[in-house]
């Protein structure tokens, strides 16, 4: 009985070891590469688009948000950034309130960060193919 609990015991573990391995991975694998974002509601605004590019620097990322008025950069900033592998895996800003948080499964990411006034803001990305 104890060896049929023991062996059970050992197959979720492995289980879970797996499903967390393919996460990571597939973090990983789509985490560098430009990124469009989505207006809330789909309601687009003429000639506005907004871009964020992420590129390996390192151990760390940098991340680009550029913000373009009719395919013009209008305004970009950039930060360092560091991977956490635990959760779904995000980037997290050095020194900063930014997180890019990843969604594996539609290829896209929210970016999470704070207003000066202490409120915060997320916005959708998609992964430019």
């Amino acid at each position: 009985m104890k060896l049929n609990k023991l062996i059970y015991d050992l197959r979720l573990a492995i289980k879970i070891i797996l499903h967390f391995g393919r996460q990571h991975h597939a973090t990983i694998s789509m985490m560098e590469g430009i990124y469009v974002r989505q207006p809330p509601h789909n309601e687009k605004i003429a000639g506005v688009d907004t871009t964020l590019t992420i590129k390996p620097c390192g151990s760390l990322y940098q991340v680009t948000r550029t913000e373009y008025v009719s395919n013009t950069p209008e305004s970009e900033e950039t930060w360092l950034a560091t991977y956490g592998w635990h959760s779904n895996g995000h980037l997290i800003e050095i020194g900063g309130d930014r997180y890019c948080i990843f969604e594996t499964v539609s290829k896209s990411l929210y970016l999470e960060a704070l207003t000066e006034q202490g409120k915060t803001t997320i916005e959708l990305f998609i992964k430019n193919l």
